[in-house]
């Protein structure tokens, strides 16, 4: 497939057609993360990660001010172990 390199507002994008997305099993509204790479641009879809570590992102910024980040570590990891055993379950 050949396509364009459009400008949309302030940043540029392609078009990609709908026998590329089913080929590759995706469909439109999907994630994707866009590398960089020495041969081109690499576009993969994007591992969605887990509401519980995108909460952990947030809380690791606010709570680095009352405890360390070992403290932090070994905390989430209980969490964590809690949260796939509950999955196992």
């Amino acid at each position: 497939m050949v396509t364009k390199i459009s400008k949309w507002g302030n940043s540029q994008g392609i078009r990609l057609s709908s026998e590329i997305l089913s080929e590759t099993g995706y469909s439109a509204g999907d994630e994707v993360s866009v590398t960089a790479t020495k041969n081109g641009i690499l576009i993969q879809k994007s591992e969605k990660r887990p509401k519980k570590l995108k909460a952990y992102g947030a809380l690791k910024k606010y709570a680095k001010r009352f405890i360390s980040d070992e403290e932090m570590s070994l905390a989430w990891a209980d969490v964590a172990e809690r949260s796939w055993n509950e999955k196992d379950s």
